[in-house]
């Protein structure tokens, strides 16, 4: 085991070139820096240095124990600066969302974590979106909210909450007057989605997925656009239900199940599985304690 204390008077002795000068620098004894060197020798079965040179030559093991003193002790000393300062280098979080819909009541989660952790660098990031975990697996992110498990040998998968997926469309579309849609219902519709391949989205992986589609697709980039879509009578958006109720109350819309038992997913917390962290961890709970609850049975209509 290579001692902290052998790197440090290893050092000495370069910088002052002899036994006296490191011992007075280590306000140590020569006589016990002496026998300090010996001890390292013996346990090492090789010699440190050339007695009596002038100024001192280190050997090979010596040269390599400097070697390795110039790159730890001065981190070992920023480091204890910064713990006695209470100035920790600022941790980095990065954090995005693979479901548009959820940003909604993510942003209070995100403020409770700031003001809880104010050291944590924690970003959402608007820019990755569709790919996150991939990004993510490129260091390119640090977390993903994602319904989609995959990579599950590179990637942790926490859960956070079940949102119940419903089918959005205007009050006079022809579907409006039924109780529940089926996936026969909606296999000739036009649907709006996101600008992601359909055997990633949850609504052909787990409602469509045995019934052939021969409606048309229109990709939509926000949530907010494929709402005024839909009333508009553009088509019928899946989304989950808790953006229904300012669109409902209103009468623009109507929110059916899907199928007679609904569609319920899971929604993650997607890490590296290397990544553990205090802060992590408590962001994890600020997202269990402001995750949004299914939407109201009043809504579906």
């Amino acid at each position: 085991m290579i001692e902290l204390k052998l790197l440090r008077t290893l050092q000495a002795l370069q910088q002052t070139g002899s036994l006296q000068g490191a011992a007075s620098r280590l306000f140590v004894t020569q006589s016990a820096l002496s026998h300090q060197l010996k001890d390292a020798e013996q346990m090492l079965g090789a010699s440190l240095f050339v007695r009596k040179s002038q100024p001192v030559q280190f050997s090979a093991q010596g040269k390599l124990l400097l070697d390795l003193a110039a790159t730890v002790l001065p981190q070992l000393d920023v480091a204890w600066q910064q713990l006695k300062s209470g100035q920790l280098p600022a941790q980095q979080l990065r954090l995005t969302v693979e479901c548009h819909a959820c940003v909604h009541w993510l942003l209070p989660a995100l403020k409770a974590f700031r003001q809880q952790w104010p050291q944590v660098q924690l970003s959402l990031e608007t820019d990755i979106q569709h790919h996150a975990i991939e990004a993510m697996l490129r260091d390119e992110l640090d977390l993903v909210l994602t319904t989609d498990r995959r990579l599950e040998q590179q990637v942790s998968y926490q859960p956070l909450f079940e949102l119940e997926l419903f089918a959005f469309m205007a009050p006079e579309h022809r579907l409006a007057a039924q109780e529940f849609v089926t996936a026969a219902d909606l296999a000739k519709e036009k649907l709006l989605v996101y600008p992601i391949e359909p055997e990633r989205q949850d609504l052909f992986r787990h409602f469509l997925q045995k019934t052939p589609f021969s409606g048309e697709l229109r990709q939509v980039a926000q949530a907010s656009q494929m709402l005024q879509l839909v009333a508009a009578g553009e088509g019928i958006a899946v989304l989950p239900g808790w953006l229904a109720e300012p669109f409902v109350s209103q009468g623009l819309i109507v929110v059916k199940k899907l199928g007679a038992h609904g569609l319920t997913r899971q929604m993650y917390l997607a890490s590296q599985r290397h990544q553990h962290s205090l802060a992590l961890k408590a962001l994890y709970q600020q997202l269990r304690l402001y995750s949004p609850v299914s939407v109201p049975q009043t809504l579906v209509v």
